[in-house]
């Protein structure tokens, strides 16, 4: 029963390791994938460069480069301007929401109060009514 015992042991600790090997495949084959399709870009991007370098010279390669730089550096700040422009609305949104709020929060405490003097004149009155009819009964 010991040397079973061994024996299980043994076998848990192969089996923990022939999971870890497969887990270790695993995540290689994915930067293995990883690695062709960085190799299939890189060589899409050097057909693109050999295809142009025969129609155009280094220098209008930099220009359009520039060119296209400059263009998205362009969109970026125009986004960016968007962007601040629809936080800036953003937080006026808030801040009338806020305002709104804050009116909203005295009428619910201006009704809460009428109502609850209201319920205090109800119960005078009704005591002044009991009161009364108890003087017509004596009467």
């Amino acid at each position: 029963s010991k040397s079973s015992e061994e024996m299980k042991q043994q076998n848990s600790e192969l089996s923990e390791k022939v999971h870890s090997l497969v887990s270790k495949n695993s995540a290689m084959k994915l930067d293995m994938e990883d690695l062709h399709k960085k190799l299939e870009m890189a060589e899409l991007m050097i057909q693109q460069f050999s295809s142009q370098a025969g129609s155009l010279d280094a220098n209008q390669q930099l220009q359009m480069a520039l060119e296209e730089k400059a263009s998205l550096e362009t969109q970026v700040a125009q986004l960016s301007e968007s962007l601040h422009q629809l936080q800036a609305e953003r937080d006026q949104y808030v801040e009338k929401l806020k305002e709104e709020r804050s009116i909203w929060q005295q009428r619910v405490q201006q009704l809460s109060e009428q109502v609850h003097t209201m319920a205090e004149e109800k119960e005078k009155h009704m005591a002044q009514i009991r009161e009364l009819e108890a003087n017509v009964s004596e009467l």
